[in-house]
């Protein structure tokens, strides 16, 4: 007969024999784990390390290519535009580094660069009724919506910037010049060459090219721009009495902001007026002049950069352009 210490011994040994086999059979699981782990670990950090590498690299790389596009393409674009009076329309929301680099491709190019008319981005809005009693002064119209009134503005302003007569200089005569008239009101700001800025030469000159530049990537502006930018290119584009003209912004500004997808998008604009997406970039810059050039040369406007809508980084080139 088996006596109950014995039935209590051998359920003592099977427990002990189950807590033994669960932390070796744990410790071991865990040993593995922790190796897969490790392993893990090590690939990803290796992983890591490398494609740290390749990306300082790419940097490098980048940045030797810019230093050589930016060597090369004065002698690119020398004497593409020689002659030339251009004219840089744009607001207060554009980023001075990108006027810049526009002004000095243009100038590399030949072109002498006449001024900047730079508009107030908030005033445009109209959305006080003290800035649209003095825009309809200036206008000469009854006061009315904003919308209306900027419509009025980009038909009566497109027509004085194809018209070659100096700016008045007198108090009494400023108000009836739309240039001035609109300066004087603060609705923007004339940043001529001194000739033109006196009333010595007329401004701007016959056949002025105009350059519409958008707003930097991270303004928020208070005018879309099928409100003023484009409808402005539009009816500039189609003066008897202007040069070609060019729309241009930063590589970086997104699809909401962008006016020149704005200006895509409208298919007659874009027919007359050439859209570049990356002026900020060696290819964008050289992408401004050969769209110029091209235009001077009765060739149709065309889109270019990286963003929806362009045909590539330039135009195309034909046999003995």
């Amino acid at each position: 007969m088996i006596s109950l210490r014995y039935h209590i011994v051998s359920l003592v040994a099977v427990f002990l024999a189950l807590a033994l086999g669960i932390v070796v059979g744990s410790t071991v699981l865990q040993e593995g784990t922790v190796s897969v782990l490790r392993a893990t670990s090590e690939r990803v950090r290796q992983e890591s390390e490398r494609n740290s590498k390749e990306n300082v690299a790419l940097k490098q790389e980048q940045a030797r290519l810019q230093s050589f596009g930016t060597t090369v393409l004065p002698e690119l674009v020398q004497d593409r535009l020689k002659g030339r009076s251009v004219v840089l329309v744009d607001t207060d929301k554009v980023d001075s580094g990108l006027r810049n680099g526009v002004r000095k491709v243009l100038e590399d190019a030949g072109a002498r660069v006449d001024g900047q008319i730079t508009f107030a981005d908030e005033r445009l809005a109209l959305g006080a009724d003290a800035d649209r009693t003095a825009m309809a002064g200036l206008l000469a119209v009854d006061a009315g919506a904003p919308e209306v009134l900027r419509g009025e503005l980009v038909k009566k302003l497109a027509a004085r910037l194809a018209t070659s007569t100096a700016l008045p200089q007198e108090d009494g005569q400023r108000t009836s010049d739309m240039l001035t008239g609109l300066e004087d009101a603060d609705f923007l700001d004339l940043n001529l060459s001194r000739p033109l800025a006196t009333g010595t030469d007329p401004f701007p000159r016959q056949g002025s090219m105009f350059v519409l530049l958008g707003p930097a990537a991270t303004a928020t502006t208070a005018v879309a721009p099928d409100a003023f930018l484009v409808p402005l290119a539009d009816q500039v584009s189609s003066q008897a009495g202007t040069g070609p003209v060019a729309g241009v912004e930063a590589f970086a500004v997104p699809r909401e902001t962008s006016w020149i997808l704005a200006l895509r998008d409208n298919r007659t604009v874009s027919r007359r007026v050439s859209g570049i997406d990356s002026v900020d970039t060696v290819y964008g810059q050289l992408a401004l002049v050969e769209a110029l050039e091209d235009s001077l040369q009765q060739l149709p406007a065309g889109q270019y950069g990286t963003k929806d809508g362009a045909s590539g980084l330039l135009p195309e080139r034909t046999e003995g352009s």
